[in-house]
């Protein structure tokens, strides 16, 4: 499996993002997370990268930093992914109660976002890549990052690439 998609707070499953990562050929599953909390979707998609052990976990918005915990879940619990990608992530909020795990990238991880954002603050995702390391991608669009999908999809593709096996080279 290519990439785990985790859709935001007021979105569905197979929305824009989806349709544009399964046009590009990726291998996409996007759980049904609404009507979740934020616990609930952390258990959910932690459950999904699990059983489907995706490449790649893509999160947008609220399923951006769902999707940031789910894989810091499972990589407790055995199951690493190799890339992430947050779509305008709602990094801003908090840990939902009885969840200890630090955020941190779990894996290479890129942000997305638009300084003109205004449901998710920049400086949120600003301030993660500062002081985890991931690489943050600031874009001329708004929260919905609509004009950004060929973007999303050209930096879900690299993080499979860069994540794939390397062939062991021969010396003689």
């Amino acid at each position: 499996m290519d990439v785990l998609f985790c859709h935001g707070l007021e979105s569905a499953p197979h929305g824009a993002k989806y349709h544009a990562l399964k046009g590009a050929g990726l291998q996409v599953v996007a759980p049904d997370c609404r009507d979740k909390d934020l616990g609930e979707r952390v258990a959910l998609l932690a459950a999904a990268v699990a059983e489907h052990q995706p490449r790649v976990v893509v999160g947008s918005s609220y399923g951006g930093i769902a999707g940031l915990l789910a894989s810091l879940v499972a990589r407790e619990q055995g199951h690493a992914i190799e890339g992430l990608l947050m779509c305008a992530p709602a990094l801003a909020l908090p840990n939902p109660d009885g969840l200890t795990v630090a955020r941190e990238c779990p894996a290479p991880t890129v942000i997305i976002h638009a300084p003109a954002d205004e449901v998710c603050p920049f400086s949120a995702s600003e301030a993660f890549a500062k002081e985890h390391g991931a690489r943050l991608i600031s874009v001329d669009d708004d929260h919905r990052l609509s004009a950004s999908l060929p973007r999303i999809v050209t930096e879900t593709k690299q993080l499979l690439v860069d994540a794939a096996p390397r062939r062991p080279t021969r010396t003689q």
